[in-house]
């Protein structure tokens, strides 16, 4: 048997082992994993020498604004970026314009984007008292989960959020009754809108416009609430419940009490609050607007703590492109500003340096960003592990690469507003990304064609 790809002479890693071989595929499937001298021949041939050879990434949580406000960023620049930083398949979110509220809306967005991608990518509905009726459809069609905001729509853009908001518990719980007879993961932002109205308020009254004014206007006490209604909402449904970009670890202890009970409840948190803190507000201001907010250091201490715990089980960036126009100057009104960070390409470095930090081992880190996505959403085993069979996704990191980050750097079209993490060391990077056995990005330079990648759903 001749491969396609044959990549060799790394350490392989899963999540229960590390060890000394390679990889090799055929026909965008893995056709053989084993020691270099029990690989095939191949086509072509990567050196991973020193290196690490990871399943492909899977990014849980991603904002391409596509279609729809295409200046922030589009599918093209959005999947280039993701693959310079080592994700094979993304996850999209249902805020476009339209939103994902039908299933026709479903069925053309995956039309309209396909064609430009070049990682795999599935695409999220949206769940709310508005499209009770399309839920059952949008299952149907493809839909990867579903996704509600227990808050308001963001003032300005209530017609992106249509058939997505619903902070009434009364219609969520109706909301939840459906999605849970589809099997679907419901994904929930869960801050409470009532808490919100009132810290909100007080935060302004004080006259603060500055970063930090928005942590206080948002603090735990609305995701904690938030959260606890959800997973009550779940227990009477039997909704599959996952709460996104964790923050608070009073939030990450409900879930796990929650999974003791024997709940399907699961949690995702996202880079920025493992890896940034309340201070970034100070510094960056509105380019550290994100919601929830960054949390204080002792929290961010404690998330850590429920990360071992195993009360998180993914992360995902939660990827959200804005105009510099759209964010103002690192010391404006921080009112004024819409929440959100770009995370694409520094998602799989912060997490490595994680790793190198001594936060997180290397196989842990495989099972949030790998192995638990893939399960979770319906992708498992054809994603997210390294088995014969599996598609031929593959992301090789430098476990020993040091850079200082610098935004001007990177491939999205949202790198003049990712500032947030300029001057940090990190200590790790991607190197080779494969999707379904073909080299999209080699050594920092993306090769990937628009259209390679395809649209996946659940099995």
């Amino acid at each position: 048997m001749i491969a396609d790809l044959v990549v060799r002479g790394g350490t392989v890693v899963t999540p229960e082992a590390m060890w000394r071989g390679g990889v090799a595929v055929r026909d965008g499937r893995i056709v053989a994993i084993d020691r270099d001298d029990a690989l095939p021949q191949a086509r072509e041939t990567f050196d991973a020498a020193g290196l690490h050879v990871l399943p492909g990434v899977i990014d849980t949580h991603v904002h391409l604004r596509d279609p729809g406000v295409l200046e922030r960023e589009d599918w093209l620049t959005g999947t280039r970026a993701a693959a310079a930083g080592g994700l094979t398949t993304i996850l999209e979110m249902p805020i476009a314009n339209p939103p994902v509220n039908a299933a026709a809306i479903l069925r053309e967005r995956a039309t309209v984007v396909g064609p430009r991608s070049l990682v795999d990518f599935a695409l999220y509905a949206g769940a709310s008292h508005d499209n009770l009726e399309e839920i059952a459809a949008m299952a149907e069609a493809g839909a990867i989960a579903f996704k509600t905001f227990r808050t308001d729509p963001v003032p300005g853009r209530a017609a992106e959020f249509v058939g997505i908001s619903c902070p009434d518990a009364g219609q969520m719980l109706e909301v939840m009754g459906r999605t849970a007879r589809t099997g679907l993961l419901h994904v929930v932002h869960a801050e409470d809108q009532q808490i919100l109205n009132v810290t909100i308020s007080h935060a302004r009254a004080t006259g603060r416009r500055d970063g930090r004014a928005h942590a206080l206007s948002r603090p735990p006490v609305a995701e904690t609430c938030s959260v606890s209604q959800c997973i009550a909402l779940a227990a009477a449904t039997g909704a599959r419940l996952q709460i996104a970009h964790v923050s608070a670890p009073e939030a990450a202890q409900l879930v796990g009490a929650a999974k003791e009970r024997g709940l399907p409840v699961t949690a995702e948190t996202c880079p920025h609050y493992l890896m940034l803190t309340e201070d970034t507000l100070e510094t960056w201001g509105p380019y550290a607007k994100c919601n929830p907010p960054l949390r204080p250091r002792e929290m961010q201490d404690r998330l850590w703590e429920a990360v071992a715990k195993g009360y998180i089980d993914v992360i995902g960036t939660d990827h959200s492109p804005f105009l510099v126009s759209e964010k103002g100057p690192v010391d404006g009104d921080i009112w004024d500003a819409p929440p959100g960070i770009p995370g694409l390409e520094e998602f799989l470095p912060l997490m490595l340096t994680a790793t190198r930090q001594g936060r997180l081992a290397l196989p842990a880190l495989v099972r949030l960003v790998c192995e638990n996505p893939a399960r979770l959403f319906g992708l498992w085993p054809r994603k997210g592990g390294l088995s014969v069979g599996a598609d031929g996704d593959l992301t090789v990191v430098d476990l020993a690469a040091e850079y200082i980050h610098d935004h001007t750097r990177l491939y999205t079209k949202a790198r003049d507003s990712a500032l947030c993490y300029d001057g940090l060391r990190m200590r790790g990077r991607p190197v080779l990304t494969v999707v379904r056995g073909q080299i999209v990005m080699r050594r920092g330079d993306v090769l990937g064609e628009p259209g390679w990648g395809r649209w996946v759903r659940p099995a």
